[in-house]
Parts: C-alpha cells; structure tokens; sequence
C-alpha cells in the first residue's frame, strides 16, 4: 500500500517517490483524495488548526526561503517531525494526510492571493494581519466549493467520501484545464474548506 502522506506536493513538485506506482493515474489521486477527506474528517478540529498554526510559524521562522523547493522540503519535513509525535497509528496518519493538504495550501497562498493584491488587502487592513489574509484565503476557497458545488458532479451524499473523492477529482482536472490553478492547488483548497467547515 502507498503511504499517502504529502503525496500532494510529490505530485505538485514532481519528486520521484512513487514512479513505479504511478501517481498521476486517476485511481491513485481519488484514493488520496478519498484518503483525505477520511481524515479531515473524522480528526479533531482543533488538532487540524493547531497543525494549521504551527505549520505558519515555522513557515515564518523555519523555512523562509527564495527558493521553492528548499521553503517546500523545510515544511514537509516539520510537518511529518510532528506527526511522528503522535502515539496512535491512526491519529498519525490522519495528520501526514491534513498536514500536506496545508502545506499544499501554504504554498499555493502566493497563486490565491498575488502578492499586489496581499499588498492592497495588507495596506487597507486594521488588526491582525495574518488574520485578514487568511480571511481573504477563506473566501477565496469558498468561491471555488461553490463553483464546484453548482456543477452536475456533486451529487453525493456528503458522508460518502468515495463518491466526493472522484466528483472532485473530475471538477479538479476540469478546473485547471479552464484556469490557471493546479489540481494539488484545487483539490486542497476544497478539501481544507469543506473539512474545517463542519
């Protein structure tokens, strides 16, 4: 079996960990996303934001980086030091699967929110500014589950995760095609708004 963790970036960044299992085949990225939505789901929300925050600290403090894939291994490898810190199996592997999904989110803040537009929103914002950003992200996703929500391809009861993974998966591929957002982008975005949102 496929460990599933941070198989979002491998596939975003093209790492070369599972080139025998071939990641990009539809049945392996609906059962990560399958894999996922089990996760978010049955996880405490606070243990999910508490990974949120710490995920931003050390973003901030740990793994500034220019370069890309330097800023990506830094928060892959914090995020699975974490996870290592849990004593359950399962509650370790919940976490591997909805900390690369905001990890992926992490990364994909810059393609959300262009940085004219966080210059905009920052210079006309009172308070916590990290919180504004991430309010302006909220809405940002929201607008992307309502566009996949209004589309033929959501007709599953929402507790059959089997049935959403492969809906979005189809709305994903489609997506991309028709924007310029990638489907690790996407599918994080929907899975972190649908599963925080509960």
């Amino acid at each position: 079996m496929m460990r599933h963790y941070f198989y979002a970036l491998f596939l975003l960044y093209g790492l070369n960990l599972f080139a025998t299992e071939q990641p990009y085949n539809k049945e392996n990225r609906i059962e990560y996303i399958n894999s996922v939505l089990l996760a978010i789901n049955s996880a405490k929300l606070q243990d999910i934001f508490n990974v949120h925050s710490y995920i931003n600290v050390v973003d901030r403090n740990n793994c500034s980086s220019s370069l890309s894939s330097l800023r990506t291994q830094c928060l892959i490898q914090y995020a699975i030091d974490n996870c290592k810190s849990l004593r359950q199996a399962e509650q370790r592997n919940y976490c591997e699967l909805y900390s690369d999904i905001i990890v992926a989110n992490k990364l994909s803040e810059n393609v959300f929110i262009p940085r004219k537009e966080r210059y905009r929103i920052l210079k006309n914002s009172v308070g916590d500014r990290r919180q504004v950003i991430l309010n302006k992200l909220e809405q940002k996703y929201s607008r992307l589950v309502t566009q996949f929500a209004l589309t033929a391809q959501t007709s599953c009861e929402y507790d059959n995760n089997r049935c959403m993974a492969e809906n979005l998966d189809s709305f994903c591929l489609q997506y991309t095609n028709q924007q310029s957002l990638s489907w690790q982008y996407c599918t994080s975005a929907i899975i972190w708004f649908l599963g925080t949102s509960r």
